[in-house]
């Protein structure tokens, strides 16, 4: 199956050890910014568009920093991507000591920080300090205080004229907003983590996360609702907000899950089998397979045993109707995108399904050198991970 289009990225590089991707929708954003300002001419939209790259600069520096935190306590970074409503720096675990996700959650913002400080330091050394005196009156705006309209003006032509003063002190607003924005109680953001990690050093794990969750729904729905209450209502805090409290929940369930199988192995909660499928065989021979076999996904397996993926039930039905030819082999299915991880018997549970994810049901047990041993059925796992907590077994006690 070719990629979903949803999932498509463009490699920037690698930095620091981490790869850096954008999402192809970041093109949607750059065409819709210089559409925006097209009526000002083409140094207007030029200016637009380094204004918005100067924005995910800053958003990518916020990522990295939460990143060499969480490598200062060995945990490693699968990439970040940049996406139109912000970043996303993949961890391959969230540290489980409170004090230590603190840390990770507010180094992201202490980046955006220090940016602040360098700007602001900046400005007032080579500047007349007018943009400083106008960022202050408009804050004292925005709180009711008396406000010096010639100083408000002056900064709001600073601020639309093309130059490098109005490019650096949107970049002073963005920083400031991004730690204000970031610091909010809305799990999973910064702000929730920090939350979250507050709370576990007095609670449950589970527990914590449990109430930040649902603080950061309350959140995501005050925004959505501040952002459709304005005129004219304004979609992309609504978009930002649902992302939020989808993301809320989905990392709650996560960590309900990894916290129900904490302290145990793949090889405790696996169903020992070897169905599986020949890497050679033909289409024709593999539609045969789930007629003697009610697993939704089979191991695929070479001639040595060694596993090198899996194939779903699904994918044949697809590769059917689609009018496949027979005789392609299930290594050339695999091939198109059914690829995935899999796990050692000796394996934690909790940090082998972060590595794996559940977009897959089913997930390969192997040995040493790769052969099959038997499926972790995520559908089953925590029912088979209760048994082994209260009657830990082998095969060789039943015979």
């Amino acid at each position: 199956m070719p990629e979903s289009l949803l999932n498509r990225r463009l490699k920037l590089g690698r930095f620091l050890g981490i790869s850096l991707y954008v999402h192809w929708s970041f093109a949607l954003v750059i065409a819709y910014v210089a559409i925006s300002s097209r009526e000002g001419g083409s140094a207007v939209v030029a200016f637009s568009i380094a204004q918005l790259l100067g924005v995910f600069l800053c958003v990518t520096l916020h990522e990295y920093g939460h990143a060499m935190a969480a490598r200062y306590f060995g945990i490693g970074t699968v990439d970040i991507t940049l996406l139109p409503i912000g970043g996303v720096a993949r961890l391959r675990r969230m540290p489980r000591i409170p004090w230590q996700e603190l840390v990770v959650a507010l180094a992201g913002p202490a980046v955006n920080v220090v940016i602040v400080g360098l700007i602001v330091a900046g400005l007032w050394a080579f500047t007349d300090q007018t943009v400083l005196y106008g960022l202050v009156g408009c804050v004292g705006e925005f709180m009711g205080y008396p406000m010096n309209e010639p100083l408000i003006e002056s900064m709001i032509i600073i601020l639309l004229t093309p130059s490098l003063l109005g490019f650096v002190t949107v970049m002073l607003i963005v920083n400031f907003f991004l730690v204000a924005f970031n610091l909010i109680p809305a799990f999973p953001m910064d702000g929730g983590r920090v939350f979250r990690s507050l709370l576990a050093m007095r609670l449950d794990y589970r527990k914590a996360t449990m109430i930040a969750s649902r603080v950061g729904l309350v959140c995501a729905f005050v925004m959505a609702f501040v952002a459709l209450s304005s005129n004219p209502p304004n979609p992309i805090p609504v978009l930002i907000a649902f992302f939020i409290g989808y993301a809320g929940i989905a990392e709650a369930r996560q960590v309900d899950i990894t916290e129900s199988v904490r302290g145990l192995t793949a090889g405790q909660v696996m169903i020992r089998t070897q169905a599986s499928i020949p890497a050679d065989w033909p289409l024709y021979d593999i539609r045969l397979c789930w007629q003697a076999n009610s697993s939704p996904a089979l191991p695929v397996i070479e001639s040595s045993g060694r596993v090198i993926g899996m194939l779903r039930l699904s994918d044949v039905a697809k590769a059917l109707a689609g009018g496949m030819n027979q005789s392609t082999t299930a290594k050339q299915l695999i091939a198109t995108g059914s690829n995935i991880g899999t796990l050692r018997e000796e394996e934690a549970l909790e940090i082998a399904l972060l590595r794996t994810g559940r977009q897959n049901r089913q997930i390969p047990v192997v040995d040493s050198i790769g052969c099959l041993i038997g499926i972790v059925d995520l559908d089953s796992m925590l029912a088979r991970a209760e048994i082994s907590r209260h009657a830990p077994m082998t095969l060789n006690e039943f015979s």
